[in-house]
């Protein structure tokens, strides 16, 4: 994917070992900001940055705990709430030590901070995409800069094929599921995670994201999780009414079907490797996702397929 040159800048950031849980002390509960008065408050648009591993992108819908305990992040977090309605920005660095040039757009849903020492937790969720115009380390030592809207096209001939792709989608991950569920019950839940590829655990600090987790969902429970994360307002308020109120300006979408389009695409890129999740982050095109997705798909069926083969005739996979 492209990238933009690497700002000079202190290393990432250091995260207490610990359960996952929020330290005890006050939560602050975002007032009822977010991505859509940040995008409301005119140009040029502003971020500040946490950095993050190319191969741990959040794409819209998903959501990271972080608990930081660096006063550059304390900063940049109280900055987000004072001048960016909540919002924050990933600076996802290749493994070149480049930064990708389209990254998560993330809010703070929440945040809590010790009582009793000194750090932050946050819960941030990812509500859209942002292209980097330009990066600069601020004077207390965290990553900001100027970004502007990355948004899906949405040509009208597409839809159709669209249509035809989800339905061949849908159909593929349910059958990939029900295989998926009758090898585990049968003890092969270990030749199961590598013939799928799937990484059960992955680590970002004091973080575990277990992939398990969500494994057994389908589609449209995969759907209906990452809608509630999106229409989500935070604890101290209701949801809002629909997936196109929560990611209408922030997304480009005009209607809900246009919405559910796209989050059906990157939800069906929870299937791909973390690599490809990055570059499914980077695509304008939901046809684009699902085509990629579909691929995943069709390759994990066949070694399935293969497996259970294998087991119905009393033989090991080698």
């Amino acid at each position: 994917s492209s990238a933009v040159a690497r700002p000079r800048c202190a290393p990432g950031p250091r995260c207490a070992p610990g359960p996952r849980c929020a330290p005890g002390g006050p939560r602050r509960a975002a007032p009822r900001m977010g991505a859509a008065e940040w995008l409301a408050s005119g140009s040029p648009l502003e971020l500040g940055f946490l950095p993050f591993p190319l191969d741990q992108a959040l794409l819209p819908g998903e959501t990271r705990q972080v608990h930081l305990y660096e006063a550059r992040f304390i900063t940049l977090f109280s900055e987000a709430a004072s001048k960016h309605h909540d919002c924050l920005g990933a600076v996802l660095f290749t493994p070149q030590g480049n930064v990708a040039s389209v990254t998560s757009l993330l809010e703070i849903e929440e945040f809590r901070t010790g009582a009793e020492e000194i750090g932050v937790w946050a819960n941030l969720k990812c509500v859209g995409r942002v292209k980097l115009k330009e990066l600069e380390t601020t004077e207390f030592d965290y990553l900001s800069g100027g970004v502007e809207l990355f948004t899906d096209s949405l040509p009208t001939e597409e839809r159709a094929e669209d249509d035809a792709a989800a339905a061949e989608l849908r159909e593929l991950h349910a059958s990939v599921r029900e295989m998926e569920e009758r090898l585990t019950k049968a003890g092969e839940g270990a030749a199961v995670a590598e013939a799928i590829g799937r990484e059960a655990r992955v680590e970002w600090g004091h973080e575990v994201r277990d992939g398990s987790e969500e494994a057994g969902l389908g589609l449209e429970a995969l759907v209906e999780r990452r809608s509630g994360v999106l229409r989500s307002a935070g604890q101290d308020a209701p949801p809002r009414e629909s997936l196109l109120a929560a990611v209408a300006s922030g997304w480009g979408v005009k209607s809900e079907e246009e919405a559910q389009r796209q989050l059906l695409s990157f939800s069906a890129s929870a299937t791909l490797s973390p690599s490809a999740r990055a570059q499914a982050l980077g695509m304008r095109s939901g046809a684009e996702r699902l085509a990629a997705a579909t691929a995943v798909l069709k390759e994990q069926q066949r070694r399935l397929s293969a497996l259970l083969m294998l087991r119905d005739a009393g033989l090991e996979a080698s």
